[in-house]
């Protein structure tokens, strides 16, 4: 299985640099810490993740700016600074509709996303979210975090591997001295001390729990037992404000899953169960049943029309006379009716409809 890297300028005319890999439906990954979409592919912490999530869709993910192989000289990162670079992937993307995945910060990203465009999200998946930060918070997991951001602005990336250590042992207590090693290593291939402090001041200010309460997609929540990173407890607390959330503990001391460990096949289950296996989502959706066209509106079949001819949304709203977002508006209306959630399972009904 290959990966294809590319680029995209966020709002601001930020370089952020993507992958897709696999085939299917598309399942999108938000930015979350320090990722590097290059090096993580062959990585003994990610590789089984990505391969295995490409197997069933099309994945997209994304290296957050000053990361990775995303733009370094980024100045000043802002949450809805990674809330703009997610935007501007799918949209560069022309994703209508797409489950999203949050892992960790990419939780309080994921939730933002969804929360301005609940049209746009079948489904959302929050694994070991972080959504509110420590900063003015008494609790012995606040203040071991707030020790951690002192630390990252002294001890990031210099030569002296204790704290690189010290923050890998946190994240994966329960892995090889060889996988720690890797990990440890991660800070010196994902960001400079200067962005890796950034993140963290970010982090510690996250305020993003009170906008749990007005999500509108059917979500999943994901809590690691007994980690450290992200408290247990928390997830659960996030999990009781989502209206309708479904509710998975893997047991696990890691804070990602690691391939060789029970718990990496317990989320496999658990997120198997909550998004279908894609060959059969198609195989449902894409029923050459005529009467499906029926509830379209003149404009939405114009539209499906233009799609099944394998135009970009931008090449419709010329031929239309009308605006991008109007197009993307309608074409989510029109796979709302179909029954189907991609450009290619729309094409695939529209070819044995005869369109």
């Amino acid at each position: 299985m290959q990966q294809r890297i590319a680029f995209v300028r966020s709002k601001d005319s930020t370089n952020i640099a993507y992958a897709l890999s696999g085939e299917g439906p598309p399942l999108v990954k938000a930015g979350t810490w320090m990722t590097h979409v290059h090096h993580d592919w062959n990585s003994p912490v990610w590789a089984h993740w990505l391969h295995y999530l490409s197997s069933r869709h099309t994945l997209v993910r994304y290296d957050p700016r000053g990361t990775g192989l995303s733009q370094t000289d980024v100045g000043q990162i802002k949450f809805s600074d990674w809330v703009d670079d997610l935007e501007a992937v799918v949209d560069k993307l022309e994703l209508e509709r797409f489950p999203l995945l949050g892992l960790s910060q990419g939780a309080a990203v994921s939730v933002e996303y969804a929360v301005r465009h609940p049209d746009r999200v079948s489904q959302l998946i929050l694994y070991a979210p972080h959504v509110t930060g420590w900063s003015g918070r008494k609790n012995p997991w606040a203040a071991q975090w707030a020790a951690m951001e002192q630390l990252v602005s002294t001890g990031w990336g210099e030569g002296n591997m204790a704290f690189a250590s010290m923050f890998a042992n946190l994240f994966l207590p329960d892995s090889s001295a060889e996988t720690r090693q890797w990990y440890a290593e991660l800070q010196t291939n994902s960001a400079t001390k200067e962005v890796a402090s950034q993140f963290m001041a970010v982090l510690s200010q996250l305020s993003v729990f009170s906008k749990l309460k007005e999500l509108r997609v059917p979500t999943l929540v994901i809590q690691v037992a007994r980690e450290q990173v992200i408290n247990p407890s928390m997830v659960i607390d996030i999990a009781s404000e989502i209206p309708g959330a479904q509710f998975a503990s893997i047991d696990s001391g890691n804070h990602l899953l690691l391939e060789d460990e029970p718990g990496w096949q317990e989320f496999k289950k658990v997120l198997a169960a909550f998004l279908p296996v894609p060959n059969q989502q198609i195989a449902n959706s894409t029923a050459a049943d005529p009467a499906r066209l029926e509830s379209l509106s003149k404009r939405e079949m114009q539209i499906f029309t233009e799609v099944a001819r394998g135009l970009n949304n931008r090449e419709i709203a010329d031929n239309l006379f009308i605006s991008e977002k109007t197009v993307r508006n309608h074409i989510t209306h029109v796979f709302d009716k179909l029954g189907v959630n991609s450009r290619s399972q729309a094409i695939v009904m529209a070819k044995a409809l005869g369109i």
